[in-house]
Order: structure tokens, then C-alpha cells, then sequence
């Protein structure tokens, strides 16, 4: 009985005060305790006061005969253990983030044994009274960046500032961050200046939107570049804005003055800004995901694709699809990707569709220039879209088209010229579905008068014009030089050279505008590929005829091909361009081509390795870290002398000069055609396949000089161990048909072991100027017999 003296006991006639009683069930028993526990209340005698259970725990006993009433004050031990567990809280907190907590640890009371007595909730009806800033460092999962409503137990732990709570989001490394970034910016002075001067900013702010969208406004205002952003802003903000300035600064007309306060070169801001923007952000997983973070990882792409470095600009567009598909971007439809800025206008947000279209369109793109596989299948992206202008489906018909190339390649079955054929008549769909005057060539007259959207627009057209006529040539390539004497593969020649001189004047109009060498670098690599084509083409000898039509076309080829070679080499001395000036180099390298005499007769060799005996000479085209080009013209004049029935399969005559929309009118008519194209269906029979050139890495410079005497020597004596005197040792791969094996091929490729020295996986263009876009071209055309002809 002691110990039930000194429990705190309320029983009959035992309390302080006195209790109102209640009416109960005869019989019943027990206390309030043991009831809201929901256990049996037993106690240890009949006149016990105190139940068993109440005793164990030291719990006031209360018989349900009187009124249950609460004390006001709660249970001291459960109170200190209470503030015991928000201390640890608090370190925990304080620990984790120091900066963000530090407002909160301010406003705090220390919660200990001897103040723990009572613990009060806030009066607030708006929330929970307990906010820790554990949920504030989960604000950036949230579009609206506001707090999770939970139930929380009531606490002493005040709310942090509302002037910190920008900085909360940011854990202490990311403030650093953000701060580096911040001071990396330009002053606005150089902002002014670099956005006043360049041509492009209406580009960079629309890079991913709709024509629509930009037609309508519907798109950031273009001055909003010249507008710094705050200094605590989320890390992929910060970097956006230096990308877009540098894309900016990039694409400044080289006759353009441009002023800075900054004394370092603009191309040496450039290499600063995107090296510390890739460091600190692209590859920080915890930064990109946000609608910033891509675009940031798309203009870095955008900016070595411009400036030549294919294979940097190939990897981060691969990581902008993996970042993408991980936050469903492909999935999310045309709804607006979550931002990291606050102050973003949700109307101007980049769309997921159009964003997950232009980072395909660009990834497959570089996929075909470089022969390697593209990133995505998915062509979502062409579902109906009411909004999407006539050039919006254009676009967007390429990619699907890019992507079926990039399949064709990959592939080695007997299939791979009906699939040529199809993919043919998508893009004769596709150029018929828009307006006919959209394929004439545009007036630059009023170039300097126009507003900035009608410059976009041109620009657009532009650069769909020499894309479209780029993908026909990538596509028939690898059927434009196979045997002559089989007319079924005079589609894809006629294909290939008319596309090539559209694709050139194009391009002519096009540099005349933008004489900027960094500016839409694709379009080099386009005219590049035109001019290869065109003057290979002349090694087919219909095109060596001398009448009068054949003539007058050979000499406007050569006309046409000169201009582009000099406006190649103009843009290389404005802006010393390496790439540029190795293009120019490769086409004068090919100009003989067009000789008929050099073509015909031996008798006018100039030098080479049939000097002197009445041979053509060759020409010889070093290929980088590959091998070496020979072309043999003496071949065709062997050749040509050994006469041939035509093939079983072979189709009626078609003119090699003729464009591709005379094609149809050229064939003999049969009773099923295929639209666009103008040969029977059932003349497209499986045709032998030959082996492809192998992939073998490729070189850090480019010489396209005239190969010296030691790079064609023999095999070193010394069992393979090179060193300084080994030279290099040729492997002709032979691509003969039955009835040429007796003579030697036309086009022969050599492997040198001397450039077996690769560069790195992915060397920049000063190091590795094509990138291996030119071993890409070659294989194509290696893989197609070419030796045969």
C-alpha cells in the first residue's frame, strides 16, 4: 500500500477535488487507462483503487464510474524524451545544411529537461506548425517550389526566412556553385555588346520552340539574354544564360566590330565559359534535370557542332536523351518542362514535344555524318499536331528519314536497295506536301531591311533546302559508282549529281548571308558532300561525252564547284578556319576530274604515278588515321574498251544530268511505277553484296598534300616493329565484277599501318579535322563495288 500512496491516485473520496460521477453497467469495472488502451483492466484486489496495469505504468487510475478528465500537464518523462529527439533534430538539420538552417537556429528555443514542462502548438490555420528545412531541400522536385503539406507533430521549431528560402533549395557545394558560375558571367557592358552584334539571339532563345510558336511570339523575347540573372539562381539557370551567350558570341559575323571590356579573345571566353559549364553542370546529375539544365546541354552541343567538334557534340547530346528520357520528356507530350527559375513564365517554357524533336533531329543528324547509330528510335514527334507549320513537318519528316538512313547503313542483307527505294519515296512525299515556291530560291535583296523573323524564316528554308538535298545524296551514294553497264542503278547517279548542284547553290546564297565559318557548320559539311559527289560522278563515262548539252553542263559544274571551293577558302582566311580551308583543299585536290582529256587519254599527264608512260595519272587523297584514296583514271580507259552485254535486270536508259523531278518523265513507262522515282517495281531485285571497308580509328590531322614516296613503300623487313623507318604498308581491298577482274578498279583504297596513331575518342577539330566524317563518305561509297567501274 506504499507504493499506491505514491502514485498519483484519484480514487473515491481521494482527490484533490471532487470528481462528477456517471452512471455505469452493473458490474463493470475498470479505468479510463485500460480502456483507451483497449486491454483488460484486472485489479489485484476487491478493494484495490489501483488496476494492475495503471501501476505498471504509473498512470493515474480513473474509474469510468467518474467523469474522464485529462490533466493539463503532460507527463514529464515523455517530455524530455520529446525534446531530447528535436535536439537531435536540430544538429541533424544544422548539420546537413549550415547555411539554409542557420535563420531557423536564430528564431529557435532550446528545448531542455527543466522548459519542457509544456509544450504549446501554434495557433496557425494555414499549415503545419512544424516545418523542417528537410522539406525545404525537396522544393526543387516541385514545379510551384511550394512545401509539402504533412501532419506534423507540434513543435518549437520556427520557420526559416522568408528571405532564405531561395537559398534552402541549394545545398552549401551548390551555392558555390552557383556563385562561380555568377562571376564567370560577362559584365553587362560585354552582354550589351555581344548581343547588339550578333545575328543569331533570335535563334538561341528559339532554338527549341515551333515556327509557329515563334511566328506568334509565343517564344522568350530575345533582349531577355542582355538581362543577368540574380546571383543566388539555381545553378542550371546561370548556365543556360552562359551558353546562350556564347552560342551568341560564336555565330558574330567576322566583319562585325565588336568591343569588349574583357581582354580575352572572344574564342578563348568561349573555350572558358563552355569548359567550366560542362565541369560544374553537365555532368552533375543533380543539376540538368530541370527544363535549364537541357537547353544548357543542348547548346553546348549546338556550340562544338559549330565549331567542328562532331564527336564532343555526338556525346552530350547523348547525355541530354538520357537525362531527358529519365524525366519522361518523351512521354510528357506538349506540356511545359519544369523550371528551375521561379520568375519563368510558364507560356514561355520549352515544350517536351518540340524539345525531345530537336534533340533527335540534331543526335541523328551527327549520327549519319559520323556512321554511328542514332539514339532513339522513337518518331513520336511526327503525330499530328494542329500547331506544327508546313516547314515544322518537314523538319521533323527528315529526322524519321535520317533515322531510316542510319538503319540502311547498319544494314547487310540483300534488302538494303528496296529500303533505299522507300525511303526515297518518303522524301518525295515530303517535298510535295509543302508549297512549291518554298524550293525556289529566296531573294536576298531586302536581307538588310527584314525583321528578325523574316530572317529566321529565310534562314529556315535555307538550311531545309540543303538538308533535303543533302539526305537524297547520303542516300544514293552507295549505288552512284557501281557498274555503268547496269542501267538500273542510273536513278540513284542521276539522284546524286542533281541533287549535289541544288545542294550547292543552296549553299552559295546561303554564305553569302552568314559569312560566320562557326555559324550552321552543317551547312560546310553539306557543300563539302556535294562537291566530292558531283566530281565523282564524272568518272561515270556518259558524263565524258563532248556534245555540245554535255559540254555546257560540265563547264556549269565547274563554275558552280569553284565558287563554293572560294567561298570555302574565303571563309578559312576571314576566320582561320582549318576545316574550311581542308575542304577547299579536297575539292581542288578532285577538280581534274572534269577534264574529258585527262579523262579520255593519257597523252596530257601532268604528274602522278602514269607520268611519262602515257598513263592518267592518279590522284591520291590521304584520308586521316584510315589510308589513301586512289583514284585511277587509266582504269576507265581500260575499260571502257571491254564491252559488256547489259545485266539481265537493267532498266531503260535515264540522262545522268537530268534533276530528280524529271526522273519519272525520263523512264520508260511500265504498267506500276513508284511514285517519285520512275522504275518498274519489278526491276528491284536483290543484287550481289560486297564487303565493307573496316572501321579502323581514324587520324588527328589532315593532310591533303601530295602523298611523298616513302608513305606507298613496302612492308618494313623487321617483323612488324616499325619505329621511325617503318613505312606504311598498302592492302588494296579489291571490289571487282566478274567481268572486270582483269583489269585494274577505277577508285582503290590503301591502309596504312602509319596511321594506326589515333587520336583521342573524342579530339577536337584542330586536332582531328573531320572527325572521321570523311571515312564515313568512303566507306559509303567502298561499300557499293565501286572498283568495278
Amino acid at each position: 500500500m506504499d507504493r499506491q500512496r505514491r502514485l498519483p491516485v484519484l480514487a473515491l473520496g481521494g482527490g484533490a477535488r471532487d470528481l462528477k460521477r456517471r452512471k455505469v453497467r452493473k458490474g463493470t469495472r475498470s479505468c479510463w487507462e485500460c480502456r483507451r488502451r483497449k486491454i483488460r483492466c484486472l485489479y489485484p484486489s476487491d478493494d484495490a483503487s489501483i488496476c494492475i496495469g495503471c501501476e505498471s505504468r504509473g498512470t493515474n487510475c480513473v474509474s469510468q464510474e467518474f467523469t474522464d478528465e485529462q490533466a493539463s500537464a503532460p507527463d514529464r518523462r515523455v517530455t524530455q524524451r520529446l525534446g531530447r529527439v528535436e535536439e537531435m533534430l536540430e544538429k541533424l538539420v544544422e548539420k546537413i545544411m549550415p547555411d539554409s538552417y542557420s535563420a531557423s537556429r536564430e528564431h529557435s528555443t532550446g528545448t531542455s529537461a527543466a522548459s519542457a514542462d509544456a509544450v504549446e502548438p501554434h495557433a496557425d490555420d494555414s499549415g503545419c506548425p512544424f516545418k523542417s528545412p528537410i522539406l525545404d531541400a525537396l522544393a526543387p522536385l516541385r514545379q510551384d517550389g511550394q512545401s509539402p503539406k504533412v501532419s506534423c507533430p507540434s513543435g518549437d521549431l520556427s520557420l526559416p526566412a522568408s528571405n532564405q528560402i531561395e537559398a534552402s533549395i541549394l545545398s552549401h557545394k551548390y551555392k558555390q556553385v552557383a556563385k562561380t558560375l555568377y562571376d564567370l558571367l560577362p559584365c553587362q557592358q560585354d552582354i550589351d555588346a555581344i548581343t547588339t552584334a550578333s545575328p543569331s539571339i533570335s535563334f538561341v532563345v528559339s532554338f527549341f520552340s515551333r515556327y509557329r510558336d515563334v511566328a506568334n511570339g509565343q517564344v522568350v523575347e530575345p533582349s531577355s539574354i542582355s538581362v543577368l540573372p540574380s546571383p543566388s539562381s539555381h545553378p542550371a539557370v546561370l548556365a543556360r544564360r552562359l551558353m546562350q551567350l556564347t552560342n551568341c558570341l560564336q555565330q558574330i559575323q567576322p566583319t562585325t566590330p565588336l568591343k569588349l571590356v574583357s581582354k580575352d579573345l572572344p574564342r578563348c571566353l568561349m573555350h572558358k565559359y563552355v569548359s567550366v559549364v560542362s565541369e560544374l553542370v553537365a555532368y552533375n546529375d543533380d543539376l540538368v534535370g530541370y527544363a535549364e539544365g537541357l537547353e544548357a546541354l543542348a547548346l553546348i552541343a549546338l556550340y562544338h557542332a559549330n565549331a567542328g567538334n562532331l564527336r564532343k557534340s555526338w556525346l552530350m547530346l547523348r547525355r541530354a536523351i538520357s537525362v531527358a528520357q529519365l524525366m519522361g520528356v518523351d512521354r510528357w507530350g506538349d506540356k511545359p518542362l519544369k523550371s528551375a527559375d521561379p520568375t519563368a513564365d510558364p507560356s514561355t517554357l520549352i515544350k517536351a514535344k518540340a524539345f525531345w524533336f530537336r534533340v533527335n533531329f540534331t543526335d541523328r543528324y551527327l549520327s549519319l555524318l559520323l556512321g554511328l547509330p542514332a539514339g532513339t528510335d522513337d518518331n513520336s514527334f511526327l503525330s499530328d499536331d494542329p500547331y506544327d507549320e508546313p516547314t515544322d513537318k518537314l523538319e521533323k519528316q527528315h529526322t524519321v528519314v535520317m533515322g531510316a538512313i542510319i538503319k540502311r547503313n547498319s544494314s547487310k542483307g540483300d534488302s538494303s536497295f528496296g529500303t533505299t527505294q522507300a525511303i526515297d519515296c518518303d522524301l518525295e512525299a515530303a517535298a510535295r506536301s509543302i508549297n512549291p515556291s518554298f524550293w525556289d530560291l529566296p531573294s536576298i535583296d531586302a536581307w538588310e531591311t527584314s525583321s528578325s523573323v523574316e530572317r529566321m524564316g529565310t534562314m529556315t528554308q535555307l538550311m531545309l533546302q540543303m538538308n533535303h538535298h543533302n539526305l537524297l545524296i547520303l542516300l544514293h551514294l552507295p549505288y552512284m559508282l557501281r557498274d555503268p553497264k547496269e542501267r538500273r542503278w542510273d536513278y540513284s547517279k542521276a539522284t546524286c549529281i542533281s541533287s549535289s548542284r541544288l545542294l550547292l547553290r543552296t549553299f552559295l546564297v546561303f554564305r553569302n548571308i552568314n559569312k560566320s565559318s562557326n555559324a550552321c557548320r552543317h551547312t560546310d559539311y553539306g557543300a563539302l558532300t556535294a562537291s566530292m559527289t558531283l566530281l565523282l560522278g564524272y568518272l561515270d563515262p556518259k558524263l565524258q561525252a563532248r556534245d555540245q548539252n554535255t559540254t555546257a553542263k560540265r563547264e556549269a559544274d565547274r563554275a558552280i564547284i569553284e565558287e563554293a571551293r572560294g567561298q570555302l577558302q574565303r571563309m578559312a582566311d576571314r576566320n582561320g578556319d582549318k576545316l574550311a580551308r581542308d575542304a577547299a583543299c579536297i575539292i581542288g585536290r578532285l577538280m581534274p576530274l572534269l577534264d574529258p582529256d585527262l579523262m579520255t587519254n593519257g597523252g596530257n599527264a601532268q604528274r602522278g604515278s602514269g607520268e611519262g608512260n602515257g598513263e592518267v595519272p592518279a590522284i591520291h587523297l590521304e584520308i586521316p588515321y584510315l589510308g589513301t584514296i586512289n583514284i585511277n583514271p587509266s582504269a576507265h580507259i581500260h575499260a571502257s574498251q571491254h564491252d559488256t552485254q547489259p545485266h539481265a535486270h537493267s532498266t531503260p536508259s535515264i540522262d545522268a544530268n537530268a534533276n530528280t523531278g524529271a526522273m519519272s518523265a525520263a523512264a520508260v513507262a511500265t504498267p506500276k511505277t513508284i511514285p517519285g522515282i520512275g522504275l518498274n517495281q519489278a526491276e528491284f531485285v536483290p543484287f550481289p553484296t560486297y564487303p565493307m571497308a573496316p572501321q579502323i580509328p581514324q587520324p588527328a590531322t589532315t593532310d591533303w598534300s601530295t602523298p611523298t614516296d616513302h608513305q606507298h613503300d613496302t612492308p618494313p623487313t623487321d617483323g612488324g616493329q616499325g619505329g621511325e623507318n617503318s613505312h606504311s604498308a598498302s592492302f588494296p581491298m579489291d571490289y571487282t565484277y566478274a567481268d572486270f577482274d582483269k583489269f585494274a578498279p577505277m577508285m582503290q583504297f590503301e591502309w596504312s599501318q602509319a596511321h594506326l596513331a589515333h587520336p583521342e575518342l573524342a579530339a577536337e577539330a584542330d586536332e582531328w579535322t573531320f572527325q572521321g566524317f570523311d571515312t564515313t563518305y568512303f566507306e559509303s561509297l567502298f561499300s557499293s563495288g565501286t572498283q568495278a567501274l
